[in-house]
């Protein structure tokens, strides 16, 4: 059994050792540069202080972008940050708003309200837009990108989290909430109705699309309390793969050990491996279907990206949602590059080339 202390201790080393000399803020010129990735990083509850970074792929650092070109923060616990059609699109929960940004410079262009619980955001073209919303029996909200305006709702399932589009039907993944769920809504984009409702396995939350247009789901698994709050039950963490265009279950895996409860996912550029953050990296080949230990074997982690070009794989420390944590750069064999300070709670990474 490894000795979680000496673990620890070793890794602190390695982020001495891999720290770039550069990875303070360093001043850039407007614009930001096109080639490399946004972290948005939650912050702390009720404190306000959410952040979104800029690491450059020429190892230019921005720390709190949003802060720097409004003179106030983005909000209060950022769900998540992407980016469609020229505009960046910052989910902020507990401020319950989406932030609409100019992604060159990070000037506010337009906020999205009349979201009370908002989980992910997403455009599929200049007229429609989607947000999941709520933390218990939920909904889509529908938007129009263009006065980013509320137009609809659609039902979901308790607690919709990520949104994922094939080019035919939108996902989303009801991960339960303050209460429970294992189902994935299906809608038409063309009329809005919801054509399916597909049972994976307990606390859907993230979702991606390989090159086949299938829809993988990451189901981090239900954990079961008595009156006092002592774990009386927890089921398996599971990857599950839905048909994109039949709507059904068409592969399925079990993650790690009864108790773990995984959360991110990442897909390469080309739709074809997956990775899993669990006590490391698990990965999966879409074609080959096979499930295996990922070239980081080692390490609590919990944000993952990969880069789209080389294959770099960028992991966030587990947080303790009062320090900074850091973003770990590893090449895609496995072997630790560097090291970013970012802020607090990373949660999510969009790149740019």
């Amino acid at each position: 059994m490894k000795n979680p202390l000496l673990f620890s201790l070793g890794l602190a080393l390695v982020v001495t050792s891999c720290k770039r000399d550069d990875d303070t803020n360093v001043e850039l010129p407007d614009p930001v540069i096109s080639s490399g990735f946004v972290v948005a990083c939650e912050g702390s509850f009720n404190q306000n202080n959410a952040s979104l970074h800029w690491l450059g792929d020429d190892g230019t650092v921005r720390n709190d972008l949003f802060q720097s070109a409004n003179g106030v923060p983005v909000g209060d616990v950022v769900q998540n940050y992407r980016e469609f059609n020229g505009r960046g699109y910052a989910v902020v929960n507990n401020s319950q708003k989406v932030e609409v940004i100019n992604p060159t410079s990070f000037e506010s262009v337009g906020t999205i309200t009349g979201c009370d619980y908002p989980r992910d955001v997403l455009v599929i073209n200049s007229a429609k837009g989607y947000i999941s919303n709520g933390s218990m029996a939920g909904e889509l909200l529908t938007f129009n990108p263009a006065n980013n305006s509320i137009t609809g709702t659609i039902p979901a399932g308790n607690g919709p989290e990520e949104i994922a589009y094939n080019g035919s039907y939108v996902f989303v993944a009801n991960s339960g909430g303050w209460l429970q769920d294992n189902t994935v809504t299906v809608v038409n984009p063309i009329t809005d109705d919801v054509v399916a409702t597909v049972t994976v396995g307990d606390r859907p939350i993230a979702l991606k699309v390989d090159y086949q247009n299938n829809v993988w789901v990451l189901c981090a698994g239900a954990v079961e309390y008595d009156e006092n709050w002592n774990i009386v039950n927890e089921t398996d963490a599971r990857l599950l793969r839905i048909d994109g265009t039949a709507h059904t279950v068409t592969a399925q895996f079990t993650i790690g050990q009864n108790g773990d409860h995984p959360s991110h996912m990442a897909i390469n550029a080309d739709g074809t491996q997956l990775y899993v953050v669990n006590n490391g990296l698990l990965t999966v080949g879409v074609n080959s279907g096979t499930l295996s230990a990922g070239p980081v074997e080692i390490g609590s982690f919990r944000a993952i990206g990969v880069h789209p070009v080389t294959g770099e794989i960028y992991l966030s420390s587990s947080p303790d949602y009062v320090s900074n944590d850091v973003i770990y750069v590893y090449s895609a064999q496995g072997e630790l590059r560097e090291t970013h300070a970012v802020g607090i709670a990373p949660i999510a990474m969009q790149f740019r080339n």
